[in-house]
């Protein structure tokens, strides 16, 4: 008879509270904060540099520069957030929800917009079509080669010995990455 006294508090309690889940999905999901979510992308902004993809742990991320193509494996992501840390142009966020289950696996692709060559007939730009390219004040720069071990596309050559820093404008992605690391601030962007 005790037991059932006990059982009964625990009854009553429940009778009257809140339940504890909600009606999804007829009444939207509160997430917790620090929940880590799902990561979306900005194209627009994107260059197409693959340091998400590199960044990336469970190999989730592919970035293809010929064919203008970021895509993501929604199983594989572990929402760990390296690839928004390590994008050069913030094109990449975590986004609070995730994203809604589907019967199959499958791979979100997203398409870099092409732009429309100018009446010239050659676009201006490197691979990524940008058109700002990195250029070195050589009065301030020391040669330490920093630039060159940043850029993704290895399109900066550094000569310590005979002071020469080059540029391969077709191989350039225009990130920018190298006058984000310069440490004499002697890069800038230039069209």
């Amino acid at each position: 008879m005790g037991k059932i006294m006990n059982f009964t508090g625990t009854v009553l309690k429940n009778l009257f509270s809140k339940p504890v889940t909600i009606n999804y999905p007829a009444e939207p999901m509160e997430y917790p904060e620090r929940s880590r979510g799902h990561i979306e992308i900005d194209m627009d902004d994107c260059v197409l540099c693959g340091l998400c993809s590199r960044s990336c742990p469970s190999g989730a991320l592919t970035v293809d520069r010929e064919a203008g193509k970021w895509s993501i494996d929604r199983f594989d992501c572990v929402q760990c957030g390296y690839c928004v840390e390590k994008c050069p142009k913030s094109c990449l966020s975590i986004v609070p929800g995730y994203q809604e289950p589907l019967p199959d696996k499958t791979v979100d692709v997203f398409e870099k917009p092409v732009a429309a060559a100018p009446a010239g007939g050659q676009g201006s730009g490197g691979a990524s079509g940008g058109g700002n390219f990195p250029q070195a004040d050589l009065d301030v720069c020391v040669f330490c080669t920093l630039c060159a071990r940043k850029c993704p596309a290895e399109a900066i050559t550094v000569d310590r010995v005979e002071k020469k820093w080059e540029l391969n404008r077709d191989e350039c992605l225009s990130c920018g990455l190298c006058a984000q690391s310069c440490p004499k601030k002697c890069i800038a962007m230039v069209d």
